[in-house]
């Protein structure tokens, strides 16, 4: 079955996916061990993964903005490492970006 895809400021993504960027900027912060942390901004992260050149490799977010829960760049903003594998308790009540549910 073929995937209907969509070109978006000049970047081919799945139909769909605009929605789930929306989505991501909305939550705006993540609930770790009972304290609430503000989520880290693509281009906000400690190392350059090319926020000023290009849109996420993985989720397609643009500079300054929040990247879809599930992406592969995103730090956990308790232990900076990636969200999808880092061991900091998420607390599932507000959803587990990670689905380690």
């Amino acid at each position: 079955m073929d995937q209907k895809l969509v070109d978006i400021d000049e970047m081919e993504m799945a139909d769909g996916w605009p929605l789930r960027i929306e989505e991501a900027q909305g939550q705006t912060t993540y609930l770790i061990g009972g304290k609430l942390y503000s989520r880290i901004r693509y281009g906000e992260e400690g190392q350059d993964w090319g926020a000023d050149k290009r849109p996420c490799h993985d989720c397609a977010v643009a500079k300054g903005q929040f990247h879809v829960p599930g992406c592969d760049v995103e730090r956990c903003p308790n232990c900076k490492n990636q969200v999808i594998s880092c061991e900091c308790p998420y607390d599932e009540e507000i959803g587990d970006p990670t689905n380690r549910g």
